[in-house]
C-alpha cells in the first residue's frame, strides 16, 4: 500500500486518534456487559428452575455472553492499531514539514507532490549531493508512512472479521509458564499459540498473562486492563465495605449498643475502638490504592497524547505497575525508568508524567526515530530512607528487571533491535546496579540519576553493558550528597571520577530545599532531561 507526499502531508489524524478510545470503551462496555450476563444466567435456576424453556433460555444466555465476550480483545487491537497509525503518521507528518523547509534552506524545493527540484541559481556539487539525501529522507518517510497504512489495514480486516464472532479455543491453565521463565521460551510458547487460543488466555487468564516477560506488549496492555478493571471494582468494594463496618460500629457506639457487635469482649469500647483504628488504616490504604489505579486508568484513556501500554499492575502490597508510554516492541529505541525509595501503586501519577516527559523529549531530539518511555514499578521499593540503606530490595528487584529488560529484547518486531536504555533514580539506580552485575541486564547504557550508589564501585564492574555507556548525573544540592561516600552502603558516588561514568550536567537545585531538589531533574528547563533524551536516542556526542 503506497502513501503520496500529498496526502501524507494533508493528513488529519485527530478523527482517528480520537477514534482508538472510543473503540477501547465498546470493548470495556462489551465486557462489563457480559459480566452482568454471566451474574444473571447464574440466577436463572432460582426462578426457573427446570425444563426444557428453561435450559434453552441458559444456553442462549450463554452464548450471548460469549459473544460479547469473544469482541473483546479483537476491538482492543483496534484500539491499539488506530493509535499506533494516528501517533505514527503524526510523527511522519512532522518530519515531512521538516523536510520541506530544511530543503529549502540549502536551495532545494520539495512540492507538494514529493517533486525535489534545485532553485534557480542553486545548482552546485554540494546542492547536488544535498538534493540526493532529501530524496533518501523523503522515500524513508513515505515508506514508513505506508508500512503503517499496511499494519493498520491488516489489523482492521483481521479484526473486525474476528469480532463478529469467532470463538475462542480452550487452553489449559495448567500450560501457561510459571512467571520467571525464560522470556525467549515464553515467547516460543506464545507464539505456537493460535489467534483463537490467545485469545481465550486474555480473556480467561489475564492476571498471569500481563506479568508473563516474552508475551509482546499489545497482548499485555490487553490482559492488564482487564486486570486494571478488575482491581479497580476489587479496591472499591472492599473500600465500601470498610466505610459500611466504620459507620455501623460509630451508630452502634452513639446507640448505646456496642455490646452487640462484641459480644464476647471484656471491654467492648476499647474493641471497637481498636476495630475503628484498624479500618482507618484499611481505607487509607485501599483509597492510596484507588488513587494509583484511577492514574493509570486515566493515562491509558487520554485521547491527547501517544498512546499508553499497561504491562503489569498488581494491589499486592504497596501495589506495583508497568506502564509504557508507546509500544515498545514497535519502537526504535526504548528507555526504561526505575523509580526509588517510597514509591507505590498510590503516587504513580507523578512517576507516570515522568515518563511522558521523557517520552516527548527523546523524540523531539530525533525526530528520525521512535522512542518508547517505560515507568517500571515491577519491584518492591523500600518505604523509608533507612530501608534504602539495604540491598535486598535491589537483590530482588535487579532479577525482576532483567526478566522484563530481556521480555523487551524477545518480543520486539523488525531485524534491527532497539536501543534500550535502562535509567533509575535514587534507589532505583540501585536496583539497576544490581540487574547490570550480569547480562541479564539485556541494555545498550544505564543511566544513574541522583543515585545513593550502585552497590559496585567501579562502572566496569557492571558486566551487564560496557563501561563507556554509563551516564551518572547529580544536581549539586540534591539531598542524596549527604550520605557518606565511604563505599560502605551503595559503594562509590556514580558521579565521582573514580568511578568510571560519563557524568552529565543537572540543574544545581534549591540549597534551601534539599529534598525538593532530588526529584527536580524533570522539571521544565532542567538541563538534565535533554541530556537523558540524548542517551536514550544514541546521541551522547551531544551531552553537557
Amino acid at each position: 500500500m503506497s502513501v503520496t507526499w500529498q496526502a501524507l502531508l494533508a493528513a488529519d489524524v485527530g478523527p482517528v486518534r480520537q477514534a482508538a478510545p472510543i473503540w477501547d470503551k465498546l470493548a470495556a462496555t462489551l465486557e462489563d456487559q457480559a459480566d452482568a450476563m454471566a451474574a444473571s444466567s447464574r440466577k436463572l435456576p432460582e426462578v426457573w428452575p427446570t425444563g426444557p424453556a428453561s435450559e434453552s433460555a441458559a444456553k442462549h444466555l450463554n452464548g450471548m455472553r460469549g459473544e460479547l465476550d469473544n469482541a473483546y480483545v479483537p476491538m482492543s487491537t483496534i484500539a491499539q492499531a488506530l493509535a499506533e497509525w494516528a501517533d505514527g503518521i503524526s510523527e511522519l507528518k512532522g518530519q515531512a514539514q521538516e523536510l520541506v523547509a530544511d530543503a529549502q534552506r540549502v536551495g532545494i524545493t520539495v512540492a507538494a507532490d514529493g517533486t525535489v527540484s534545485m532553485n534557480p541559481g542553486s545548482a552546485n556539487a554540494s546542492t547536488a549531493q544535498s538534493m540526493n539525501s532529501v530524496v533518501h529522507v523523503r522515500d524513508g518517510i513515505l515508506q514508513r508512512a505506508a508500512e503503517l497504512d499496511g499494519r493498520l489495514a491488516g489489523v482492521l480486516a483481521q479484526n473486525t472479521a474476528t469480532a463478529a464472532g469467532t470463538p475462542a479455543a480452550f487452553v489449559d491453565p495448567k500450560s501457561i509458564p510459571a512467571r520467571g521463565t525464560d522470556p525467549a521460551a515464553v515467547k516460543r510458547w506464545w507464539d505456537s499459540l493460535t489467534p483463537e487460543q490467545q485469545r481465550y488466555l486474555l480473556m480467561n487468564n489475564f492476571e498471569q498473562i500481563g506479568w508473563l516477560d516474552g508475551v509482546p506488549a499489545a497482548s499485555r496492555d490487553i490482559a492488564n486492563r482487564l486486570a486494571l478493571d478488575h482491581a479497580q471494582e476489587t479496591a472499591q468494594a472492599s473500600l465500601d465495605q470498610t466505610k459500611s463496618r466504620e459507620e455501623l460500629i460509630r451508630s452502634m457506639r452513639e446507640q448505646g449498643r456496642i455490646w452487640e457487635l462484641y459480644p464476647d469482649a471484656s471491654d467492648p469500647v476499647t474493641a471497637a475502638e481498636a476495630e475503628l483504628m484498624r479500618l482507618a488504616d484499611q481505607r487509607s490504604e485501599l483509597e492510596g490504592k484507588l488513587r494509583g489505579l484511577d492514574a493509570i486508568n486515566s493515562r491509558l484513556e487520554d485521547p491527547n497524547q501517544p498512546r499508553a501500554y499497561l504491562l503489569g499492575v498488581s494491589t499486592e502490597g504497596d501495589g506495583k505497575a508497568i506502564v509504557s508510554v508507546g509500544n515498545p516492541d514497535l519502537a526504535d529505541n526504548v528507555l526504561t525508568y526505575v523509580p526509588g525509595t517510597g514509591s507505590e501503586l498510590s503516587k504513580v501519577g507523578g512517576d507516570i508524567e515522568r515518563t511522558n516527559r521523557m517520552a516527548l523529549d527523546a523524540n523531539a531530539a530525533d525526530r528520525s526515530a521512535t522512542t518508547a518511555a517505560v515507568f517500571w514499578l515491577g519491584y518492591d521499593a523500600p518505604n523509608s530512607i533507612p530501608q534504602a540503606g539495604q540491598s535486598g530490595f535491589a537483590e530482588d528487584g535487579g532479577k525482576d528487571l532483567g526478566g522484563f529488560q530481556t521480555g523487551l529484547r524477545v518480543t520486539h518486531e523488525g531485524e534491527t533491535p532497539s536501543r534500550n536504555t535502562v535509567l533509575g533514580h535514587s534507589y532505583g539506580s540501585t536496583v539497576i546496579g544490581h540487574g547490570a552485575m550480569s547480562s541479564s541486564i539485556n541494555a545498550d547504557a544505564l543511566v544513574f540519576v541522583g543515585s545513593p550508589g550502585v552497590d559496585v564501585n567501579h562502572a566496569n564492574e557492571l558486566t551487564g553493558v560496557h563501561p563507556s555507556q554509563v551516564y551518572a548525573t547529580r544536581a549539586e544540592h540534591d539531598m542524596i550528597a549527604r550520605i557518606p561516600d565511604w563505599d560502605i552502603i551503595h559503594g562509590n558516588d556514580p558521579t565521582r571520577d573514580d568511578f568510571g561514568a560519563n557524568v552529565f550536567a543537572s540543574n544545581p537545585g534549591d540549597p534551601d530545599d534539599e529534598a525538593a531538589t532530588h526529584s527536580k531533574y524533570w522539571d521544565e528547563g532542567n538541563v538534565s532531561r535533554d541530556s537523558i533524551a540524548f542517551v536514550a536516542t544514541g546521541q551522547t556526542e551531544k551531552l553537557t
